[in-house]
């Protein structure tokens, strides 16, 4: 069964356009693919939301959906192509570069490429995604990266035009860089097929990037990762993306920071975790262990009588740098109790005795045997 439209974008049915359009705005931004990238629900759901917007943001569709459901949009309503008259409501009727034009630029500065009505576009966000240790997440680190991308044409400076010729405005547009059309009952734009939606035209190209203003090269660039870099977190680098069209600002740098497991720490957000084993009589005598840390040196941590298995010790401010903040997190010890698995006859009879022993008063077995602790672990 059809999900409910207004339902979809959790509004009346009697609920304005300024309404509507703030409910969609608000769900578009939660749910944009951009910003939940590889989640297929939150793309199922942005698709959904923007053809719920599609339909109820016009009002011919909106007074059919009222009507006759989704089943009057789609030809299945008892009119032929599904509205009164023949018109069809194909996908796709509504200028979504309008409509996206409007919505998203506030929220997602152009989507990578974005431009406002008529003149130069604004240059592709480009994605890159690195790998990095533990070690160079705890220190923090200088990562070269080297990858492709346009940038603006160094002959003509980006300009498009041959020796410095002036750009002229598009007659097929007149300079607004869209052209209008009709297809049935709706009035459709589309960006300008003469000079590609940027309103000016070249008459007189620039022979390196044949009037286009911009070339593909080879970048190389630094990036700086900062200690306590966590894993998936994305790095923002302003205008290291593609080059715009013919001065228009360039794109934005995203690098996603991947950290390599490490054999000996488990992260959990600052904090560190790292496993020590103990034999029973450590664990139940105490003792002194010595374990690793990021900072180069092991530390030693002092495990009190009677440890069970399992237990947590918490070294402070051994743990990984805070982002945001200051200090650090803590190191987590884990302790791991190893059982014997064989035994020589006086180890098997002292525990025997010991085991005996548990059950008299005052650590005293059936025999009075006393000090069982000193014949089994010696003097500690």
């Amino acid at each position: 069964m059809a999900e409910d439209f207004y339902n979809l974008l959790g509004v009346a049915r009697n609920a304005s356009e300024a309404e509507i359009k703030a409910a969609f705005r608000k769900l578009a931004m939660k749910h944009h693919p951009d910003r939940n990238p590889g989640d297929k629900e939150a793309e199922e759901k942005f698709r959904k939301i923007n053809s719920a917007y599609e339909v109820l943001s016009d009002p011919r569709k909106r007074q059919v959906y009222d009507q006759y459901g989704e089943a009057g949009l789609s030809g299945a309503g008892g009119f032929p192509g599904g509205f009164p008259g023949g018109e069809a409501f194909a996908g796709g009727g509504v200028d979504m570069s309008e409509v996206f034009g409007d919505v998203f630029e506030q929220f997602f500065g152009g989507g990578g490429g974005g431009r406002g009505r008529g003149g130069p576009r604004r240059g592709a966000d480009l994605k890159y995604e690195i790998d990095v240790s533990l070690e160079d997440a705890f220190r923090g680190m200088k990562f070269p990266l080297h990858f492709d991308r346009v940038e603006s044409c160094p002959v003509c400076r980006g300009s498009g035009a041959k020796d410095g010729a002036s750009l002229k405005r598009c007659p097929t547009c007149r300079g607004s860089g869209r052209v209008q059309f009709s297809q049935g009952f709706f009035s459709m734009t589309q960006a300008c097929p003469d000079c590609g939606g940027e309103g000016q035209r070249v008459d007189n190209p620039c022979r390196e990037c044949r009037g286009s203003g911009r070339t593909r090269k080879r970048a190389e660039l630094t990036v700086k990762i900062p200690p306590g870099i966590y894993a998936g977190a994305t790095l923002r680098i302003a205008g290291e993306g593609e080059a715009g069209g013919r001065g228009a600002p360039a794109g934005d740098l995203f690098v996603l920071v991947r950290i390599k497991p490490d054999p000996r720490f488990e992260r959990e957000e600052d904090d560190l975790k790292v496993h020590a084993g103990l034999d029973i009589a450590q664990a139940a005598l105490g003792a002194t262990l010595t374990v690793p840390t990021l900072d180069g040196e092991p530390t030693h941590i002092r495990v009190p009588p009677g440890t069970q298995h399992g237990a947590i010790l918490r070294v402070r401010e051994k743990g990984m740098p805070r982002l945001h903040g200051r200090g650090r997190g803590d190191l987590l010890v884990s302790v791991r109790v190893a059982v014997p698995q064989s035994l020589n006859a006086r180890q098997k009879e002292l525990l025997e005795e010991f085991a005996r022993s548990l059950h008299g008063e005052g650590g005293k077995g059936e025999k009075g045997d006393e000090g069982i602790f000193k014949k089994i672990f010696g003097d500690k």
